[in-house]
């Protein structure tokens, strides 16, 4: 859900939503929480 909100959010250009979800993926990365799914580069529903 994240990941997708961040990839709307760059495409967008929309900088305060792109630093919430990035702040939040980071601290999913922090917590090794869904660490199978590699970066931010994952597939979003368009």
């Amino acid at each position: 859900m994240f990941i997708c909100l961040y990839e709307l959010a760059k495409k967008e250009n929309h900088e305060e939503l792109i630093k919430f979800a990035s702040e939040v993926l980071e601290i999913y990365d922090k917590h090794r929480i869904n660490g199978h799914i590699i970066g931010r580069n994952r597939l979003c529903a368009n």
